[in-house]
């Protein structure tokens, strides 16, 4: 929508086709850089492959758009995700607690896991009920039947079911075919069979078979995030019945974060990254920082705060897409680097599969939680690293940039009522052409987990509505007990908004375009409309 409409277009959107539900259970940014997340470029780098670390060379990958309603992740360029080794307890001790979702939701058969290490290990027992309780499980085992990863529990103990689901698996392949899908109860369960290894989601949460394909699509990445595409099938070709976990014990943590994350953060279903709100004039004097102290072995360099973007620099001819995003976000969020400086090897899928990367990651400060994470693709560069990471930080507390910073991460975003749109409880915000998104700070009642899991879900429902394949929508309103939410997606934006139950459709719609005047006007602080690049 080029301009932004006024008192009486609220009747023009009657033509648009919009279809609303009952209750079931269960113009902006004209001057942007597209390519900034879009994987655009010209032509090939010319980077020396002697300095390249475990033999990555800087080619030119194909250009990678993001292809709105399409998450599917192509085996010769998807990856990573990482490990499973298993010890019986072992997800609720480092990394994030083993809550279920039902136990969020307060549902029936809800667990508490706080304060009882009976219960603790109960959960991560399969032969008790309390494991069964679990309203989402995902089992990683390889082509020969061999356990790699499951969420809940001690692979070892769950031998017998990796082989039924590799027989299952088997069975159908010897038919020319592909296990896609069970519908077993209340659970829907997914397969997905990337190169040498499958992966299997169990699932009651209400979440749609492409939703539960595009986290196992996560999930996979994380494993080549750890060990590359090249590595992960060179194993599996030498040794068909390989035991993976060897290779990824003790990343176990980043599988588990990373599902954590997919549970109640939007960006991984939105196919975007959410950004800081700054000032115009502090993200400007940010990215100068980054300008003037880059090195010439930089590749990215990327600073970040509470899985938000601040800034972003990068080569004119390459780009980091929203997945690699996600993953960087996830290592940062399942690690404690604030002991010290960290120099880790990983593998960007979207960006390139087949080999490493290295990262100098560190907090800015120690009362920071803005981290600074410089990428190289020279596995010897980690003093030059280190140096000019001291300046980037001297040069940000001397501007002031780090105490803006802090002052932007302690307000947590901002609050509906900045809006001024009656009867507007939260929003969704994507701007499509730089796949970036905001939303506000969640206010009552979704405050509590039940009511934030339960309002996620209604956006993952209105969310794959509106991208059905069957009939994809422009406008679709859906009217609930608990509340009413508005999707409309538009060739720049895609808005998904949440209203009081006995707001009217009409109204909703008049609500959206005063918020979307409101974007308008503060979509500078809210995004970054251009990438740096060098």
């Amino acid at each position: 929508m080029a301009g932004v409409a006024q008192d009486g277009e609220a009747s023009m959107l009657e033509t648009i086709d919009i279809v609303e539900a009952e209750d079931v259970p269960g113009s902006r940014l004209a001057h942007t850089d597209s390519a900034m997340f879009s994987g655009e470029c010209d032509d090939e780098i010319a980077y020396d492959p002697e300095k390249a670390g475990s033999g990555f060379q800087l080619t030119s990958p194909a250009p990678l758009k993001i292809a709105e309603g399409d998450d599917d992740v192509d085996d010769a360029s998807t990856v990573g995700v990482e490990t499973a080794s298993a010890a019986a307890g072992r997800k609720t001790s480092g990394g994030l607690p083993a809550v279920s979702e039902t136990a969020l939701s307060g549902g029936e058969g809800a667990t508490d896991t706080t304060g009882s290490p009976d219960l603790d290990a109960s959960l991560a027992d399969p032969t008790s009920a309390a494991w069964r309780r679990h309203e989402k499980h995902v089992f990683i085992f390889s082509i020969a039947g061999k356990p790699i990863y499951s969420r809940h529990g001690d692979e070892d103990k769950l031998a017998s079911m990796f082989g039924v689901m590799q027989a299952l698996v088997s069975f159908v392949q010897e038919d020319g075919n592909a296990l896609h899908s069970i519908k077993a109860g209340d659970f829907r369960i997914v397969f997905q069979q990337k190169g040498p290894i499958v992966l299997v989601m169990a699932s009651r949460s209400g979440e749609v078979e492409k939703q539960m394909e595009l986290q196992l699509n996560y999930v996979y990445s994380q494993i080549i995030f750890v060990l590359t595409y090249s590595q992960l099938k060179r194993i599996f070709e030498q040794q068909i019945n390989y035991d993976l976990r060897r290779m990824l014990t003790g990343t176990e943590k980043f599988i588990d974060s990373l599902l954590e994350l997919m549970d109640v953060n939007p960006s991984f279903f939105l196919g975007a990254v959410r950004c800081l709100p700054l000032h115009v004039s502090v993200r400007d004097r940010i990215g100068q920082v980054l300008q003037n102290c880059r090195i010439s072995d930089l590749v990215f360099a990327v600073l970040i705060a509470d899985n938000q973007l601040i800034s972003l620099l990068r080569p004119r001819k390459y780009s980091l897409q929203p997945a690699d995003l996600h993953l960087i976000f996830n290592l940062v969020a399942s690690s404690e680097f604030s002991a010290g400086e960290c120099y880790i090897p990983m593998c960007l899928p979207r960006f390139n599969n087949t080999g490493f990367l290295h990262a100098h990651v560190s907090y800015v400060d120690e009362a920071s939680t803005a981290c600074l994470l410089l990428i190289t693709d020279n596995r010897e560069a980690f003093y030059e690293l280190n140096t000019c990471r001291a300046k980037i930080v001297q040069a940000l507390s001397s501007n002031g940039c780090l105490q803006e910073i802090s002052k932007a991460v302690t307000n947590n975003s901002y609050q509906i009522d900045n809006m001024e749109v009656p009867d507007l409880r939260h929003f969704l915000y994507k701007s499509k052409s730089i796949a970036q998104y905001t939303s506000p700070t969640l206010e009552a009642p979704y405050n509590l987990p039940g009511e934030r899991l339960r309002l996620f879900r209604r956006y993952q429902s209105v969310h794959n509505r509106i991208h059905s394949a069957a009939r994809p929508l422009k406008i679709y309103f859906h009217n609930g007990q608990k509340e009413s939410l508005l999707g409309w997606v538009t060739q720049t934006f895609e808005l998904y908004a949440c209203f009081g139950p006995l707001v009217t459709k009409p109204a909703a719609i008049n609500a959206v375009l005063r918020l979307i005047r409101w974007m308008k006007r503060e979509e500078d602080g809210l995004f970054i409309p251009s990438s740096l690049v060098f």
